[in-house]
């Protein structure tokens, strides 16, 4: 049995127990989630002692150096300190160097952190207002060229984050920043291959510093960047980069206009992505990359694999998710409760596809039967019985697909309220769900619906903090922690397996509802 000292007070953790286990069955409020390693939510710090191996899985190098750990996959193998994570280690401070605008909604920022970043173009930065709001914009700046690391921003209806960086940040002011992370980069292994970078919006940002950081390396490959917007004023930076077009012959910059057949040229008629791929329709060998409205990355991804480009050649990143990897939703409930309430009409079409709901039970009891057996998706379905996970999946699906009041259940945002569940996890679910819709024969027009409507909740479900509930109208206050209560029926404490009489006292966790019997508590 090993000790483990945790601000001041020391605990013991049973022979194959986690760190987080031994916390929970002592009262121990750490925060948590996924339990498995996943979501880092639990991440805390060794002050003394020895890690065990896997204790530091998918930690960033520069934080294993500093001995965090995941205290969820912890077994200790000998006593231990450790302490929360220290603030710095995380975020660091950074000055307002320059802001500019570029177009009427997008401004530029240039930031000059307190710190040494080492980054690659493409990454993302995750930027903290003074109040803990969070969100997640990616790099325009290359390293070694720019002196500053650069930031385009997209005023957004609403945008907690977005508003707050046009209208109160100021030049000489300090933001803390987080970063960088993500892997939408250029890669120079193969400086022979051809590029094609598609954007709309302020996905332009990253593929902006992934031509030049190509360029910069002495790229051979000729690279192709499609910027598209609706009409001319949401394009930007036009002149900057016909300049880098004139300076290397093997850069090419195609600015296109969706609802705009007056624009001239240089301007093409046509969604980005579209004039792209008319241009380029056999793309073998190619390496792609996409940024901007989750749609166009989508439906690009699908037409670059039709034209032979491998899986692993293409890399993207989307603006509007990039909104939802910082933080909880932080608008006004109201337009929670709106996007939770949110209804699609009925698909008639859809519903004969799965033969009116035997096809979609077949679907989910395939789907869910990976789900539970799956390392990075079965520890959130902990005490979750599989049979009514896919009775309730079910019933909230039929309703969707035929409008039939039949669904009485949590809407997504609510059953998923606890949830830390970052996008990649999100990603990997929706393409498991991708991959056994298709087994079983569902045409892909219609895998493509399906994956809207998926789609569509990932603002209810993707988070790094959880939310409250909302009953009647009002979000609640996110109940964590432990109670004590005395039992008045017979149980079973869920860490020793003990049998727990009634009129026992017992700890039990508020959002778990798990108990822990007296022999537990210490």
């Amino acid at each position: 049995m090993a000790e483990i000292t945790y601000q001041g007070k020391t605990y013991s953790c049973r022979a194959g127990e986690t760190i987080l286990e031994a916390f929970l069955r002592q009262g121990v409020n750490l925060p948590f989630s996924c339990r498995d390693g996943i979501c880092h939510v639990c991440m805390q710090r060794m002050v003394s002692g020895k890690l065990p191996k896997g204790a530091q899985r998918g930690i960033k190098a520069s934080l294993a150096a500093k001995n965090y750990f995941l205290p969820c996959v912890c077994r200790p193998v000998q006593d231990m300190e450790v302490a929360p994570p220290a603030e710095e280690d995380l975020y660091f401070k950074a000055v307002v160097v320059a802001k500019e605008q570029l177009a009427a909604d997008i401004v530029r920022i240039q930031l000059e952190p307190e710190l040494a970043v080492n980054y690659r173009s493409g990454q993302f930065l995750n930027l903290r207002r003074p109040d803990g709001v969070t969100r997640s914009y990616s790099l325009a700046s290359v390293p070694g060229e720019d002196p500053y690391l650069e930031l385009h921003i997209k005023r957004m209806k609403n945008g907690a984050m977005s508003n707050w960086l046009f209208d109160a940040l100021e030049v000489n002011g300090e933001i803390d920043i987080h970063g960088p992370s993500g892997d939408c980069v250029y890669a120079p292994q193969n400086r022979q291959q051809n590029l094609m970078l598609i954007g709309t919006g302020t996905g332009l940002a990253p593929l902006i510093g992934i031509a030049r950081a190509a360029l910069a390396a002495g790229h051979a490959g000729q690279i192709y960047l499609y910027h598209g917007s609706s009409a001319r004023d949401g394009l930007y930076l036009i002149d900057a980069l016909h300049e880098l077009e004139r300076k290397h012959p093997g850069f090419h910059y195609v600015p296109c206009v969706s609802r705009d057949e007056t624009a001239p040229e240089p301007f093409q008629q046509g969604r980005a992505e579209a004039v792209a791929f008319a241009r380029h329709p056999e793309l073998a060998g190619w390496r792609v990359y996409l940024a901007g409205n989750p749609d166009m990355v989508e439906g690009a991804r699908k037409r670059a694999v039709e034209a032979g480009v491998e899986d692993r050649n293409i890399l993207a990143d989307s603006f509007v998710l990039r909104e939802l990897r910082g933080s909880p939703r932080d608008e006004n409930v109201s337009a929670a409760l709106e996007s939770d309430r949110r209804e699609f009409p009925p698909d008639p079409e859809m519903w004969a596809a799965l033969k009116q709901g035997e096809l979609l039970h077949a679907i989910l009891t395939d789907f869910y039967t990976q789900v539970f057996i799956d390392p990075v998706l079965s520890p959130y379905f902990m005490g979750v019985t599989k049979q009514r996970l896919i009775e309730k999946v079910y019933s909230f699906l039929r309703q969707v697909f035929t409008g039939e009041k039949m669904y009485f259940g949590d809407r997504p945002r609510n059953s998923h309220h606890w949830m830390v569940i970052p996008d990649d996890v999100f990603d990997y679910r929706e393409k498991l769900m991708d991959d056994c819709i298709r087994r079983h024969g569902v045409p892909e027009h219609l895998i493509d619906r399906w994956r809207v409507i998926e789609e569509s909740y990932r603002g209810d479900i993707v988070k790094i903090k959880p939310f409250g509930r909302v009953e009647n109208g009002v979000e609640q206050p996110f109940v964590e922690g432990f109670d004590r209560i005395v039992m008045d029926v017979g149980t079973v404490c869920d860490s020793c397996q003990r049998i727990v009489e009634p009129g026992e006292e017992v700890r039990y966790h508020l959002r778990l509802g798990t108990v822990y019997c007296s022999d537990c508590h210490q």
